[in-house]
């Protein structure tokens, strides 16, 4: 398993941005679920990079809530 890192940016007006690396397909909203709860935020919007769509394209199979 590749490792998976979670970069958290906060610029000086508040706005969070979180940026997965290394996780292939859906793992990645799996894995920003617990911040996003601890910090109680509306997810304004959503941007996907080219891992998300790989391991969407493969077949990965992810767990659902």
């Amino acid at each position: 398993m590749d490792m998976q890192e979670i970069e958290i940016t906060i610029n000086s007006e508040g706005k969070i941005t979180l940026m997965v690396k290394g996780a292939k397909g859906k793992i990645c909203m799996e894995l920003t679920k617990p911040l996003e709860e601890a910090l109680a935020a509306e997810v304004e919007s959503r941007s996907y990079t080219s891992d998300y769509y790989e391991g969407v394209a493969t077949g990965q199979k992810n767990k659902t809530k």
